[in-house]
Parts: structure tokens; sequence; C-alpha cells
């Protein structure tokens, strides 16, 4: 009996569709790129309920004939490629011949096309791989694509799809990534009968970049980026290192010959360009380079974008060249940057330096024969000084206290007094911190080291879910509302998640609601939001919120991973004995102390055998 069977052609589509289609932004990217690669100036896509109950492409391409409109929907046809060395150097954004029949197989749709030398158009109607009707019927140049019941056939792949909210920011995503490409094709995308996105082609791609992620883009320190060398070239922006940059430019794109990639050699070479600036400021923290968004152009025949299903990665053929390009070209934008903050920090010091007040030189050091003090006589007379400006952080009379052994009886009592006395909680754990981003404490059997922002976003991450389990709010009020301004890249996802979740943001000590235009107001924040930054950290929460939520699902999760993250205190942030002692304690009375919201370890354990193995003395 032959064991070796060849698939049925349904089998097979399926398959290819299991490679392909994912989720509903899967087919917006197969079909807005085939309407880009035919030429379109004009792409609209229309949804519902995130994808899942429609989605429809229609464009202004050249369109299909009668005959091409059947063969799109057999396997293997395709318009972009003619032979082996097509593959090898592709230059248009995909030719996988599969794509079509591939939808079909797993959903019910409806094509309709026209070309430019057809007086008719073609209908051709699809379910689950089966043709049905086809016909002619009337309408202007391009293809209009309808997808409906989509995995109906497949209820096992429906059950992996998330929530309308979760669908819609994935497919808004892949538009924002398009539109930034293409800013010569006008995008517009309407969903449950609202228009969501709508940006009419222009010709400077500036004007796209502020339209996208909006009007202070240019503004936000970042670094315009431009060069070439042979068969590679570069354009983009690249942050800067100021730490008051806006929260809403947390972006980091790349785009290779217009497709938007996550590459580990680009992303190696961003990383090796910033080490230096980034280890030197500590200015960003977890592992974060600052945002860019970068246009990359390679000779096609030096890139392979066949490693990858939905075409996320390439391969280099020569990634040495790639990596070494990047980074010079980073290199040296940031050491002009540098340079050109330099030089405006002098000009505004010496255009600050008062030239009317008469120069004394009574209190400066005078130059005298007089024979140098020796290295004690001048530490005797400096140390009172050091004293003065390096204070410890506890009061004078607590500091002696933690210091003295035992405290002073004023009274002369007996021993028992003495005996009765209960050291501190300084004395008992005496906590120190390192690199301003680590807390120690010495063990019954070793050493412990505490990461104080991983700790923290623990301790705040489990208040926030009490609040919103039931738990009063704390909350502090304002003295003025503050009014943030959203940009459209976060628009749609931000606004909504808002308006659908009100009682969500209050119970977490949030007052926010919508303002006029692309607006919110804030009038009260969680007690625990110290630094509030005239509204940058609540900006940021959104950001984050919204990454969180498409993640998880669980929206009171993703709210509290959110807050207590940008509440935390942060590595690099000095704190002091009380403040170390306080971390700890609420740290342990927390119910998982042991990781922070995102999985990461909060506390590391080094036992005395562990240090005398290190030590090699066992």
């Amino acid at each position: 009996m032959n064991r070796i069977k060849v698939l049925a052609e349904e089998v097979t589509n399926q398959i290819a569709a299991g490679e392909i289609i994912e989720r509903p932004v899967s087919i917006v990217k197969e079909l807005v790129e085939n309407a880009i690669d035919a030429e379109s100036t004009r792409i609209t896509v229309v949804l519902e309920n995130g994808g899942k109950g429609k989605i429809q492409i229609i464009d202004n391409g050249i369109g299909m004939s009668y005959d091409d409109a059947l063969l799109a929907f057999e396997r293997h046809a395709t318009s972009k490629i003619r032979n082996v060395d097509d593959i090898i150097s592709i230059s248009s954004l995909g030719f996988r011949g599969e794509a079509i029949p591939s939808i079909a197989s797993v959903s019910k749709m409806e094509l309709i096309a026209k070309d430019e030398e057809s007086d008719v158009a073609t209908k051709v109607s699809i379910t689950y791989g089966k043709i049905g009707d086809v016909s002619k019927v009337s309408s202007n140049r391009g293809v209009d694509i309808t997808i409906t019941q989509l995995f109906g056939n497949l209820p096992a792949r429906k059950k992996f799809l998330k929530s309308d909210q979760v669908e819609l920011k994935h497919i808004l995503d892949y538009i924002y990534y398009q539109a930034l490409t293409f800013p010569n094709i006008h995008f517009k995308l309407i969903h449950n009968g609202r228009e969501r996105i709508n940006f009419p082609a222009v010709e400077d791609p500036e004007i796209r970049l502020t339209a996208v992620l909006g009007k202070d883009f240019p503004h936000n320190d970042f670094i315009k980026v431009s060069a070439a060398s042979g068969p590679i070239s570069i354009e983009g922006y690249i942050g800067g290192l100021e730490e008051n940059r806006a929260g809403f430019s947390e972006f980091r794109y790349t785009f290779v010959n217009n497709r938007f990639i996550k590459d580990r050699i680009i992303n190696h070479s961003l990383r090796t360009a910033y080490d230096p600036y980034i280890k030197k400021q500590r200015i960003y923290q977890q592992g974060k380079i600052p945002p860019y968004i970068l246009f990359i152009n390679i000779n096609p025949e030096l890139i392979d974008f066949n490693v990858h299903p939905a075409k996320l990665e390439i391969r280099f053929r020569d990634a040495h060249l790639v990596h070494s390009f990047i980074k010079s070209t980073l290199n040296d934008a940031l050491l002009a940057y540098q340079e050109e903050k330099y030089r405006i920090t002098e000009e505004r010091q010496v255009s600050h330096t008062p030239t009317d007040i008469p120069i004394s030189f009574e209190n400066y050091p005078t130059f005298s024969s007089q024979p140098k003090k020796s290295f004690k006589q001048q530490h005797r007379e400096v140390l009172p000084i050091l004293d003065m400006l390096y204070k410890r952080d506890t009061p004078q009379k607590e500091a002696e206290e933690t210091t003295s052994p035992v405290k002073p009886i004023e009274t002369g009592e007996s021993m028992l007094a003495q005996e009765l006395y209960l050291p501190s909680e300084e004395e008992l754990v005496n906590p120190w911190q390192i690199h301003d981003s680590y807390v120690l404490v010495q063990s019954d059997d070793g050493l412990i080291i505490i990461d104080q922002h991983a700790a923290h976003e623990r301790i705040v991450y489990e208040k926030i879910l009490h609040r919103l389990g039931g738990v009063p709010a704390e909350s502090q009020k304002m003295l003025f509302p503050i009014i943030v301004d959203i940009p459209p890249i976060l628009r749609n996802t931000v606004t909504t998640l808002i308006d659908e979740n009100p009682e969500i943001f209050s119970m977490a000590g949030f007052a926010v609601k919508s303002f006029s235009g692309d607006s919110v107001v804030i009038d009260e924040i969680p007690a625990e939001l110290g630094n509030w930054d005239g509204g940058e950290v609540f900006k940021e929460i959104l950001i984050q919120l919204q990454d969180e939520y498409k993640e998880t699902e669980d929206f009171r999760d993703s709210m509290a991973k959110a807050v207590s993250c940008k509440a935390a205190v942060k590595a690099g942030e000095k704190l002091s004995r009380k403040e170390m002692l306080q971390l700890i304690n609420d740290l342990f009375a927390c119910e998982v102390p042991y990781f922070c919201p995102h999985g990461r370890p909060v506390i590391i354990k080094f036992t005395l055998t562990d240090l005398e193995r290190r030590f090699k003395r066992i």
C-alpha cells in the first residue's frame, strides 16, 4: 500500500494559507502590496469588526483583464516574475503567487477588476476555494476585493484571533508603515463606517512624516540622516540624546527597499552606534535606544526577502557592508550633533556673561612664593567644606542613632533597661546602593541584589491591580487641567481606548476625557506619578498601554503595567536609606516579589558558597 499521496488542491491551499494568513492584517498586507505594485495612486481599506467581519481593498491601479481575473485564483500565478533571475533580484513588494488563492481558501471572496483595455469589469465570487459566479459588471479601472467570513471553515484558527480593537491596531500600524513609505499614494481607512485614516498624496515626504507622526515631530530633537556609498543609501531621522523629548516619539521603524522589516544586523548596527552615548548619559533604560525612522535602499541583488513568510526579515549577501555603513553614518551624525550642542551651549554661556560688572580679584586665589602646604594640611582644611557639601541623607540625630551600637540611656537606669533595647530597622537591615540603580542587602547566608526599578514597578503594579479590583483609587488633583495633543499615529487606538474604558482609567486614578479634535484633558492622576513632567508621562503611558493591550488583550492588566512602568523609580536615581528600606518592605509585602510585571527578575541572590567558590576558597 502506497504511503505517499499527492495532497488535494483544497488541502495545499489551506497549508499555504496557514503560512501566509495569520490574522486580518495578513490579508490587508497582501492585497495592499498588490495594489501598490499595480501602480495605484489611491488605496482605500474598509473594515468591519477589526477585519474579522469584513475586509475590502479598493485601488485605482492598472487592474486586470477577464482572463487575468480568473488566473489570479490559480496557485503560483503571478505577474511579477518570469524566471529565476527575477526571484534573485526582485524589485516589487511581493510575488507570492499563492496569496490570493490562499486567502480565497479560508474566506468568502468577491473580486471586481477592470483594466484600461476592457470595456466592462469582471466579477468573480469564490467561497472557501470554490469558484462560483463569474459575470460582467460596471466599474472603474482598478481592483476591488472584498473578504468576508474569514476562517469560517477553520473554526480552530478563528479562535486564535484577538479582540476587534487588537486586530484593528495591527492593521492601522501596517497602513501607517505604508503611508510613511509611499507619500505619493493617497491612503484611506474606514472602520465600522467611521473614517480612521485619510492621508492625501503629497510630493514632499516630510509632509507625510508630519501628518503621520504629528506636527511636533521635526522639533522633537531628531537628527536628519542622509548618506550613500556604492550599492547602499540611507535617509531618515534618528533621535538625539535630550531627556525632555516628547514621549510620543517612541517609534523605531526601519524600511529596506520600501518594506518595513525587523533585522538583527541593522538593529545591532544602530545599538553599536548609540552605545557610547547611552552609556555616558544613562538616559535610556531597559535596553532601549532613541527612536528612529530609517529608509534604506540596497541593490536588490544583494538582499533576499524570501526568508520569512511575511517578509519581515531579510538576509544580506554582505552583512558586514550593511552593518559598517549604517554604523559609520550614524556615528558621524551623532558626533556632529554633539559638537553642535556643545557650540550652542558655549554661545549661550558667553552671551549670558555680564560685561558691565566691575571685576574684582579680592576673592580669587593668588600665587605667592610661600612654600606649598602638605597634602595632610590641605586635607584638614578641605575636610570641613566637603562635610558641608556632602551631608548624609538622614538628619544628624538619625545618623548618630544608626551609627551607635546602643542607644544612650540618659536617666541612668539599670542594665535591665539596656537589655530591653530593640535595635532599629536601620541597624538590622543596612542597605546600600550601587550605580544609583541596585540596592544591596546582606542576608543570613549571603548577599541580595535588588533592581530598584523592577522592584518599584512590581509594587506599583500590584497597587494598581488592587484598585482595578475595587480598592478606592488614590489620586492627586491637578492644579490646572492639562490638555494633551495626540498625533495621528496614536489617535485612532488611544482615543478609542479612553472612550471605551472610562471606568478603568478612573479606578486607576485618572480623571481623563476626550477634548476637542485630537486632544484629551486630564484633571487627576494616580498618586504614584510623582514626576508628571507637564503631561509627558501620560503620553508615555498611552504608548505603552496600547502596546501592552495589543499583546495581552487584558485592559486592566495592561493599564497596571503601563502606569507602574512610568511611575516606578528609574535606574540612575539616587535613593536615601529611608527610601531603600521602604522599597524593601513594600517589595516583600507583594504577592509576587521576585519578578516584575513583565517577567524580569527583581532579586538576585549570592550565597556565601557562591562567593567562596568565586574566590576559589572551596
